[in-house]
This record gives structure tokens, C-alpha cells and sequence, in this order.
């Protein structure tokens, strides 16, 4: 029993110092902020209308309701096309924390996504970019997985090989999932515990560039093995999104 009782102690020791390990060069006090309890701000956010990743989006599928963020998709039987929906920051950020409570669908054949992107005047910016994605079809009963990425025009992606393993199904409840930018690395992290680093020094890529922020939710033959089943209404909750920026400025 004394053994069993002092390993209890020490797990929730370590535990909450993990819950605490927040990056010190961070401002704890988010600069950005979104809790969806009110319409969509169109002066903050830009809401799809345009085709992308072979489907049509419309801010018909992408709105605020009961205080969260509804993104929805379908395959439509009918004209065998994907109505996708996705949302983007006008503002640009660069090093800093992003946090943001979420719900994937639990349709098989969909992709659920957060992330950043530097599109640049005219689209011609580095196309620096750090992934959140979510495959619907690798989530099995009470387990399930996350796919971290980072991309740049002209250089080698790095990131886990493949998804990684989390102990629920990300279909089933919310939970926070994001990632720290900082001048030497990226962290991805889920309720508070990195999964995953990647540093700059001896990889390819470097996030050096202003970036938005984006959310989209689509559907594809190759990779994402969809579409999901003609005329099934799948569903994107997000609850909330914040931004902390790094202390030392994005410099």
C-alpha cells in the first residue's frame, strides 16, 4: 500500500507539472480570442466561397450557433460533388500558442483540419505551414489519431511519418489540441501534453514568415479514402480558438 500510495503521489506530481510546463516566453494572456457566441465577425474572419481541394465551399456550411463554430459537409448524391465549408483570420500572426477546443466528425471519409498558411500578396508567400488533421477514418471504437505537418514551397515537409496514436476517439468529445511556434521549433500538443516536436536546426524548414490562421473540412479519393455516403450530413464543432503571443515579439 505505501509503495501504491507514494507512486500515486509522484504520477500526479509529474502530471501536474506537465499541465503547468507552459512555454515561460509566452504571454499567458491570449491576444486573439474567439468564442463563437455570436455571429461570425466578417471583419476578423473571411468564409469560404470559392472551390478548393475539388469541393465548393459557402458560408452556409460555416456559421456560429450555440456558441460554437459549425462546419459542415456533404456529398451531394445528386450532382456527385463534395460541399465542403472553411474559415480563415484576416489578420496575420507569426511565434506564439495556439489553443482551440474541438470536436472532429465521426462520418468515415472526411477531413477535419486547423492550421497555418502564409498565402502572401497574390499568393506568392512561402507557403510556410504547420497541420492539425484529422482523418475520420482512423478513428477506431476508443482510439483514434492526430497528423501533424509542416510544409514550405520548394522545401522538404517534415512531420510524423504517420497519424499519431491518441488514447480516445477525437470523434467522441472535445478536447484542445494546438501547437507553440517559437523561433526554434514547433510543438504539437493535445490537452496540455506535446506529442510531437520539430526543430528548425536540422530540418529544411524555418516558420519565419507572418502566416493566417485556417480551418477547413473536405473529402478526397486519395488519402482521406472518401467520400463519406451520399447525402450524409457530417459535422465540425469548434468551441473556442485562442492566440497567446510570444513574449519577445515576432521578430
Amino acid at each position: 500500500m505505501k509503495y501504491s500510495f507514494l507512486a500515486f503521489l509522484l504520477c500526479l506530481f509529474f502530471s501536474s507539472a506537465a499541465l503547468a510546463a507552459f512555454n515561460p516566453d509566452i504571454d499567458k494572456v491570449p491576444s486573439f480570442e474567439e468564442n463563437f457566441d455570436k455571429p461570425i465577425d466578417s471583419a476578423v474572419w473571411e468564409v469560404a466561397g470559392w472551390k478548393e481541394h475539388g469541393g465548393q465551399t459557402s458560408p452556409e456550411r460555416c456559421y456560429a450557433k450555440d456558441g460554437m463554430l459549425n462546419m459542415l459537409f456533404r456529398y451531394d448524391g445528386a450532382t456527385k460533388s463534395n460541399l465542403s465549408s472553411a474559415i480563415e483570420t484576416r489578420k496575420t500572426f507569426l511565434y506564439g500558442r495556439w489553443e482551440y477546443r474541438a470536436k472532429p466528425s465521426s462520418v468515415k471519409g472526411v477531413l477535419n483540419s486547423f492550421y497555418t498558411i502564409d498565402w502572401g500578396e497574390g499568393g506568392k508567400g512561402t507557403k510556410q505551414e504547420i497541420d492539425i488533421e484529422f482523418l475520420t477514418g482512423e478513428f477506431v471504437k476508443n482510439t483514434g489519431k492526430v497528423n501533424y505537418a509542416v510544409h514550405a514551397a520548394g522545401h522538404k515537409s517534415g512531420g510524423p511519418a504517420k497519424g499519431t496514436e491518441l488514447n480516445f476517439n477525437p470523434s467522441e468529445d472535445f478536447h484542445i489540441y494546438g501547437f507553440e511556434i517559437t523561433p526554434d521549433k514547433i510543438d504539437w500538443f493535445v490537452d496540455d501534453k506535446v506529442l510531437y516536436t520539430y526543430t528548425y536546426s536540422g530540418n529544411d524548414i524555418k516558420i519565419d514568415s507572418p502566416y493566417t490562421l485556417k480551418l477547413n473540412f473536405w473529402s478526397s479519393k486519395k488519402w482521406i479514402n472518401g467520400p463519406p455516403k451520399a447525402d450524409t450530413d457530417c459535422l465540425y464543432l469548434v468551441d473556442w480558438i485562442k492566440f497567446y503571443p510570444y513574449k519577445a515579439g515576432n521578430k
